[in-house]
């Protein structure tokens, strides 16, 4: 059985489920950034995957012309080393733009707001504005029905698209984004690898009688 678990391991590794899963800083390397907001920044790593990163003051990247801090970081830019904030970045599946209203603001990190699905709670990257009747508002000025635009960052399945950035960014508060480091993914593809397996040897284990008879 043993055998059997460490071939299921090698193949997933193979498939570069195992990479995927403990995508480390060097994930970034070559990574085109897609937007910088607040202390906030989501990059398309070369393998396709959108990843969103928290960075803490200070933090310096690494482009062709040398050490850039966030600020200075426009969307196109391609980063030239690993990027270690201290905290695994979320892996954004879908991407869209909206107008909505504000059902509550919750500083300092959260708002609710109301979609065409129902409501839903979203982090606020420190050092968002939003923009309410011309005027630029912080979170904890928002009210209740104010209307703003926003780039929701989610989970879920999307095309891989990256429209441009519209109004504030916004990430959603979800267990269902992962983080890029998470083994959950390896895991659960383990798990049916191994199911997998012991549905061929228990077929193999019913056969071999039948052979033997014959």
């Amino acid at each position: 059985m043993k055998k059997f678990v460490l071939g299921a391991v090698l193949i997933l590794c193979a498939l570069g489920v195992c990479e995927t899963a403990w995508a480390g800083p060097e994930a970034a390397i070559g990574a085109t950034v897609v937007y910088v907001s607040g202390n906030d920044l989501l990059i398309k790593a070369t393998d396709g995957r959108l990843l969103n990163f928290s960075v803490p003051a200070g933090y310096q990247f690494t482009i062709a012309s040398g050490k850039v801090a966030l600020k200075d970081l426009k969307a196109g830019a391609v980063l030239a080393g690993p990027v270690a904030t201290g905290s695994e970045p979320l892996i954004i599946g879908h991407i869209e733009t909206v107008k909505a209203k504000v059902y509550v603001a919750r500083p300092p990190d959260t708002v609710t707001l109301i979609l065409s699905d129902g409501s839903q709670d979203f982090v606020v990257p420190t050092g968002t504005m939003f923009m309410v009747n011309g005027a630029a508002v912080p979170l904890s000025g928002l009210k209740r029905n104010d209307e703003i635009e926003a780039t929701l960052l989610m989970a879920g399945k999307g095309d891989g698209s990256t429209p441009a950035l519209k109004g504030a960014l916004l990430v959603e508060k979800s267990e269902d984004l992962p983080q890029a480091g998470s083994l959950w993914p390896t895991l659960e593809l383990l798990g049916f690898g191994m199911v997998f397996v012991g549905l061929v040897m228990m077929i193999v284990a019913r056969r071999r009688p039948q052979m033997q008879k014959l």
